[in-house]
């Protein structure tokens, strides 16, 4: 099959929407352009489309009929250890980064140990454990899977070659099924024995359940380079273009009347266990590209994202190294008029990525130079960083009057810049009523004005419910404990945090 410009294109705007949705949730803030990088087409992302394309294409280049078994074995096994050795190199510089910060940069750990818990307290166990693959870092799970899944790839080919076909997509729709009883805590307790000094963080994605856009990928590729695949019929376009219109006016609540919520859909969208309604609202869209693709070939081919989706595994790489990088600074301008536009300025150093990996496969750029010029960007970082960082002091928070002793009890530390009805850009978090009728701790919070909230999240939707009545029938309390008569407002909540200090709410 030959190279597919619209498909590099795809790919490089899924890595573009990535790095930036990465970008905004490590640095806690928010950003309008959230609008257009989450799912603004549906009940479906970057990460999931990212990797059914990378099995469709797995599956067709590896599946060349010039390719014997034994070839596409080691190809595929080379290409996941090439994935390997980058996953081992982010790990690195991440794990450096986090060790720099907690000596120079001490208001940076929360942040830092929120996404890469454990570095600090053991951080040879902790990449030992990371290395293979059973400790995952936020945003180091992507790499993983494709690791695994390329190991598994050539059984795949083999599969299809000898026509069982069928069987491979059937037993992965079974396991998908079943992905929730089989996902990797089952293993938990085994991980725990070798890794027993700490708790591990086992990724966000299930590995069960994801494995279905892989393999359905990789199926896909394999019938379309031996041709065997008859795809497009009229009466399967209209059927996805009705599907998938219903689902986007559903996604921005046309339904709401009828009791369809956007919340309401993602019971059955799942993302971390690929819900099967996100699995039809991929499938579908995939659909629909592919029908574009085929009739104007090139209507989805933007040359500046097709560059970077040529490299996507170091582009891949730097999102991740950039991402960790970058948080810090972020996180204390993320309150600024121009926290978008360093959003989209670090995104912007993917083309950098691009080119230095095209650079090195011409031979035109060393190695050296990636070691130079990462070091120049740490530097500059490394110094933002300092110049914007505040100083720290760790904030307790204790919750008294909890009259139900199972329900969570969601904790969220407010700036006093933000809105007290939408999500805190400080901390968010869940804790037992135990816990917080002892006091947790934030322990390097920088110094700021701040407000707290909590409240027992019943429900499980993270949001405090209302009645009928217009009034919360879930339990809660703001710092400062003001009357809660009407609508609480920022000034009657917020407080000074200048040193240690424990705030008590009163549910």
């Amino acid at each position: 099959m030959k190279r597919i410009a619209a498909l590099d294109s795809i790919r490089g705007l899924l890595l573009l929407l990535m790095t930036i949705n990465h970008l905004i949730w490590i640095s806690g803030g928010y950003s309008v352009i959230q609008n257009v990088t989450l799912q603004p087409f549906g009940q479906f992302g970057a990460a999931e489309c990212f990797v059914l394309i990378s099995g469709l294409l797995a599956g067709a280049i590896y599946s060349r009929e010039s390719l014997t078994n034994a070839q596409s074995i080691t190809k595929a096994w080379h290409r996941a250890f090439s994935i390997y050795r980058y996953h081992i190199g982010c790990l690195l510089i991440v794990f450096a980064w986090v060790l720099i910060a907690s000596h120079f940069l001490p208001s940076a750990l929360p942040i830092l140990q929120h996404s890469a818990q454990n570095v600090i307290e053991t951080p040879f166990k902790t990449f030992i454990a990371s290395a293979v693959l059973v400790n995952q870092p936020n945003y180091f799970d992507i790499l993983p899977l494709y690791i695994i899944f390329m190991l598994l790839l050539p059984v795949l080919i083999i599969m299809y070659r000898k026509g069982l076909g069928w069987a491979v997509v059937s037993i992965s729709i079974i396991v998908w099924i079943f992905s929730k009883e089989l996902n990797t805590t089952i293993l938990l307790p085994f991980f725990s024995f070798v890794f027993s000094s700490f708790k591990l963080q086992l990724g966000y994605f299930n590995l069960f359940a994801w494995q279905l856009l892989f393999v359905g990928g990789s199926a896909l590729g394999f019938m379309l380079q031996n041709k065997t695949l008859r795809w497009q019929h009229p009466v399967l376009t209209a059927i996805a273009v009705i599907i998938a219109t219903g689902l986007f006016a559903a996604h921005y609540g046309v339904f709401s009347d009828y009791g369809i919520q956007r919340w309401a859909l993602y019971a059955y969208a799942d993302k971390p266990e690929l819900g099967w309604l996100r699995t039809l609202n991929i499938t579908v869209w995939v659909y629909l590209i592919a029908v574009i693709i085929q009739r104007y070939p090139n209507a989805l081919h933007i040359k500046a994202l097709s560059y970077i989706g040529r490299h996507s595994l170091r582009v891949f790489s730097w999102q991740v190294v950039i991402v960790y990088l970058s948080a810090p600074l972020l996180h204390n301008l993320r309150l600024e008029s121009y926290y978008t536009l360093l959003i989209i300025a670090f995104a912007a150093t993917l083309w950098g990525a691009a080119l230095l990996s095209e650079k090195v496969n011409m031979h035109t750029v060393s190695r050296l130079h990636w070691v130079s010029g990462g070091s120049v960007i740490l530097s500059i970082i490394m110094f933002a960083n300092v110049v914007t960082a505040d100083g720290i002091s760790p904030l307790t928070i204790k919750v008294t009057n909890i009259s139900d002793p199972k329900t969570a009890v969601l904790v969220l530390v407010y700036d006093e810049k933000d809105d007290l009805t939408q999500r805190p850009t400080v901390y968010m978090n869940t804790y037992s009523p135990q816990k917080l009728a002892q006091g947790i701790t934030i322990d390097a919070l920088p110094f700021g004005d701040y407000a707290v909230f909590a409240f027992q999240d019943t429900d499980g939707d993270y949001n405090l419910t209302i009645g009928n009545d217009g009034m919360p029938i879930e339990h809660f309390g703001y710092s400062n404990n003001p009357p809660l008569t009407a609508p609480v407002l920022m000034e009657q909540v917020k407080f000074a945090h200048r040193g240690p200090q424990t705030k008590t709410i009163n549910f």
